[in-house]
């Protein structure tokens, strides 16, 4: 999520791996502009895996720096805002009823974002 508001999502059903987060912050970074890009991570033990950050000098050659957040600060990720939004706001009861109706839910959430002002 760019401080502009922009979203790009990425998601799997299976656990988040920290190959997972490689192949998505190379295709994010295959897809983005020449623009100098910095991607702020907060310190979840897959941002912080050895495949990850030895994938750090490639991208800064492609101009995308990886950035992490200090501990124990989440008022400094935009993305916790949206989170709980998503889970406050967004989503209700019937929402949960089933992981179709929860995943269709979410997904809506994401590929709608930035075209709605509320739900």
């Amino acid at each position: 999520m760019s401080l502009a508001g922009h979203l790009t999502t990425y998601h799997t059903e299976k656990p988040i791996t920290a190959e997972f987060i490689k192949c998505s912050l190379e295709d994010f970074i295959a897809k983005r502009s020449d623009k100098p890009t910095v991607i702020v991570l907060d310190n979840g033990p897959v941002h912080h895996a050895k495949i990850v950050k030895e994938c750090s000098p490639s991208w800064e050659e492609k101009n995308t720096y990886l950035f992490y957040l200090p501990t124990y600060s989440p008022h400094l990720n935009p993305i916790e805002i949206l989170w709980r939004f998503i889970k406050y706001k967004w989503l209700n009861r019937e929402h949960y009823k089933s992981w179709t109706s929860f995943k269709k839910r979410i997904l809506s959430i994401f590929s709608d974002y930035g075209n709605k002002v509320s739900y």
